[in-house]
């Protein structure tokens, strides 16, 4: 479901969120010194959460720093995986003479299911 957030409203509701007192007093320090208010801040990280609805690693990025870093390694780890076992299979296919742009000779995972029973079981599948 995608959610559209207008750029102006005459409705507007009030937020009340906890937050850690040094950490409010430092973050207003910071945004006071860019030119913006606290209110300012928290509209515009709506915004961002609403225009990157469909990218949850982005919002993760921002909201949980450190959680989104042990995903992107875990994401890298899937990717190697991935990467090797393609390797893997395109050297494979090289050592039993399978030309790698002919995809239609591959035999589909029917044909091989059945070629496997039919050597486990002596030619009766």
């Amino acid at each position: 479901m995608t959610v559209m957030a207008s750029a102006s409203s005459s409705r507007q509701t009030q937020m009340n969120a906890r937050i850690d007192a040094a950490l409010k007093e430092a973050g207003d320090t910071v945004l006071g010194n860019l030119g913006y208010t606290p209110s300012m801040a928290v509209r515009g990280f709506w915004r961002f959460i609403v225009n990157h609805q469909d990218d949850a690693a982005a919002v993760r990025e921002i909201i949980e720093p450190a959680v989104a870093t042990e995903l992107s390694a875990e994401a890298a780890r899937k990717m190697s995986a991935t990467s090797r076992l393609r390797s893997l299979y395109e050297q494979t296919a090289a050592e039993l003479g399978i030309d790698g742009e002919d995809a239609s000779i591959l035999p589909s995972w029917d044909e091989l299911r059945d070629a496997w029973y039919s050597e486990r079981l002596g030619g009766d599948a």
